[in-house]
């Protein structure tokens, strides 16, 4: 009997719940060694009362909340659940949503990085360096030597005695 009871309350519960997925979801944060804006993709699953008929209270929720973080501590394991925990206590307080859990399908860092960081990084890896030396050298033929100098003007540079030169 008991068990049939605590089947009963699971189905009951879970018919009322909801699940909402956000995928490709984008938010600058900011990193803590260099305070530049790093762009974060998140992909959540949230279940929980109401989610998809308030799926733009969860959005501003989560919109809200990751903005407060930086970009290394999303990326560890303590800060994604203390992320999730902030989410769902930040919906129940603000918007009176009630959020079950959370799920992270995904979670990406990507930096911005700027010119000068990519020049140093090339320089770095030595790329240009790499395609000098895997050219096949040609040789050249006496007969083959292209000719690089200069056309002669058709006037003469030495200014003539009688003459105006500009």
């Amino acid at each position: 009997m008991r068990r049939i009871l605590i089947a009963f309350f699971l189905l009951h519960v879970s018919l009322f719940a909801e699940t909402l997925a956000l995928e490709h979801f984008k938010a600058n944060v900011f990193a803590k060694s260099d305070k530049k804006p790093v762009e974060v993709t998140v992909g959540l699953i949230f279940e929980g009362k109401e989610v998809k008929l308030y799926e733009y209270k969860v959005v501003d929720a989560l919109n809200i909340v990751i903005g407060s973080y930086f970009a290394e501590d999303l990326v560890t394991s303590r800060g994604k659940e203390i992320l999730k925990s902030t989410v769902i206590a930040y919906a129940k307080k603000t918007h009176g949503l009630v959020i079950d859990s959370v799920y992270i399908k995904e979670l990406t860092v990507k930096t911005n990085p700027t010119t000068q960081e990519i020049v140093e990084a090339i320089k770095k890896e030595g790329v240009f360096q790499q395609q000098q030396t895997a050219a096949p050298k040609q040789q050249y033929q006496p007969s083959q030597q292209l000719n690089l100098a200069p056309p002669l003007p058709k006037r003469s540079l030495i200014p003539e005695e009688n003459a105006v030169n500009f």
